[in-house]
């Protein structure tokens, strides 16, 4: 069962007391005895809030999470834009074309050599025999 902190608004005594959440919280004040001033304090509890992952589980739960965002940032452009920065990524898309061009222009001036040889026709021959040979 949690543990819960109340804090009674007319004397300012905190004190703690343990019941289920299905139960209603008192109203009264064990300090002063004073009936409709106690209010229920947010605070961390004092249970068990903190999970313990060893590193074996840590690993597979970064590596589960990092593949779905490459995943997503794959498919989903202004996801990949958030991850890595819009200007980055706009750089990088500039930088891209850029490529792309100077590779069209290279292919355009460069110039195209054919084949004289087949090579489906060529066969091995021995020009000489060695010694000892026959």
């Amino acid at each position: 069962m949690p543990t819960y902190e109340h804090l009674c608004n007319a004397c300012e005594h905190e004190w703690e007391v343990v019941y289920g959440m299905t139960v209603d919280p008192p109203t009264l004040c064990p300090s002063c005895e004073v009936d409709g001033q106690v209010k229920r304090l947010i605070s961390g509890g004092s249970g068990p809030g903190i999970m313990r992952r060893t590193g074996a589980e840590m690993k597979a739960g970064m590596a589960g999470e990092a593949r779905k965002i490459s995943q997503r940032a794959q498919t989903d452009e202004k996801f990949l834009a958030n991850l890595v920065g819009e200007e980055k990524y706009h750089n990088q898309l500039l930088q891209k074309e850029s490529l792309t061009n100077e590779l069209v222009n290279i292919g355009k001036k460069a110039k195209t050599v054919k084949s004289t040889t087949n090579p489906t026709k060529g066969k091995v021959r021995r020009l000489s025999k060695g010694k000892g040979e026959k």
